[in-house]
């Protein structure tokens, strides 16, 4: 392969990638700061996906991969608006248990990467399974 073709395979892999990001980005269609940012869609879907005993700030703060603060910020917004709730940890007085209200689970019927995972739905099986496949890979490299 010649330099012009490496760059050219370079430049095509950052578009696939840029390409990834608008589309995620796209699933966000509000900007309003009263709806339901990504960080929040982010951790409904967490608490949705996790047994309650999992359901700490520190361990959906690791599972995100992000500091305490922007998380713990973006709990307390969720709580205020009635999203979530928080009571004490049973065997850990120094945490506390965050789980979803009604309104909530109602609100993830609405979360915006649905919309990617009912398109995905639409692709044929060997289409879907590649790109799975692939995310999977790229998920374990960026953690590692």
């Amino acid at each position: 392969m010649t330099g012009g073709q490496l760059e050219a395979f370079a430049r095509s892999d950052l578009a696939a990638a840029v390409l990834m990001e608008r589309i995620v980005r796209g699933a966000y269609d509000t900007r309003n700061s009263s709806e339901i940012q990504p960080l929040q869609w982010s951790i409904l879907r967490y608490l949705d996906g996790f047994a309650e005993d999992r359901c700490t700030l520190t361990l959906i703060t690791s599972f995100l991969g992000l500091t305490h603060a922007p998380v713990s910020r973006a709990v307390r917004t969720m709580r205020d608006r009635g999203l979530v709730r928080q009571r004490s940890h049973p065997r850990d007085a120094r945490s506390a248990i965050i789980s979803l209200t009604d309104a909530g689970r109602s609100a993830l019927e609405l979360d915006p990467i649905r919309k990617i995972a009912l398109l995905l739905g639409t692709l044929p099986d060997g289409d879907r399974n590649a790109i799975k496949r692939a995310l999977r890979s790229i998920e374990i490299e960026l953690a590692s």
